[in-house]
């Protein structure tokens, strides 16, 4: 009898406290809930880019706290770096979030409580030699407020410069263990690839390899006295070595 008694109070207790968790929640998001980034920082270049056009588009996913509305709730975006030496320039490297164009992506739809926003990148010629960042932040409005302190902004650098994939060492098997931006130029023209944060597996990485050595092979046949070559004139070559 008295088992049941400590497990009836228990339960009890139990009940009393979700009901005081979910009094509290709804307390928290009684007022305007806060917004914040779903994301880590973006890298961008133009030099990937599967469109080869003058713009580009990131994707940062946004998300409101709290449950979702019956209605659309627009939001605000603005750049915080403005003004700093490596600062991306609106109208010059992205558009606006101000432009009639942006207004209507500034929105978390009824029934929702994330949404990706686009960010439209623009391809200056600034970017072949240099990179920008634009980091981002909220703007409190009727329906939000500024957001969630450790989530509350977000960088998207982006350049239109060739950059070495961190996990380069991965793709030996495929493209050895050398890189260089016209290397990495003859493989996107010659297998597509693009993405290169997933790395296939052995067989299909000496697949690439091989076929990249017979274009190479190919390639400075058909220019005898100007063979693919770095900038600096570093030969472009495709092999690895077991014991790297």
């Amino acid at each position: 009898m008295k088992k049941i008694f400590i497990f009836l109070f228990a339960a009890a207790a139990l009940a009393m406290a979700t009901v005081s968790c979910t009094e509290n929640e709804a307390m928290e998001f009684s007022g305007s809930p806060a917004l914040y980034f779903d994301n880590d920082d973006v890298n961008f270049s133009f030099f990937y880019s599967k469109n080869g056009g003058d713009r580009d588009t990131v994707l940062v996913k946004v998300h409101a706290m709290g449950m979702p509305a019956d209605v659309d709730r627009p939001f605000l975006v603005e750049q915080t770096n403005a003004g700093n030496a490596d600062a991306a320039q609106k109208g010059v490297h992205y558009i606006g979030f101000d432009d009639a164009t942006m207004k209507q992506a500034l929105v978390i739809p009824a029934g929702k409580t994330e949404v990706l926003l686009p960010v439209v990148v623009l391809r200056d010629k600034s970017l072949e030699t240099s990179e920008v960042k634009l980091k981002l932040g909220f703007i409190e409005n009727d329906y939000f407020s500024k957001g969630v302190i450790e989530h509350d902004s977000v960088v998207v650098t982006f350049s239109a410069q060739a950059t070495k994939p961190s996990n380069w060492a991965d793709w030996k098997y495929a493209f050895g263990k050398s890189w260089g931006s016209v290397k990495m130029r003859f493989i996107i023209d010659n297998t597509g690839i693009t993405d290169f944060s997933k790395v296939p597996d052995y067989d299909y990485q000496t697949f690439l390899n091989d076929k990249m050595r017979n274009l190479l092979q190919k390639y400075n046949d058909e220019h005898p006295d100007a063979p693919l070559a770095e900038a600096d004139g570093t030969l472009v070559d495709y092999t690895f070595s077991w014991l790297d």
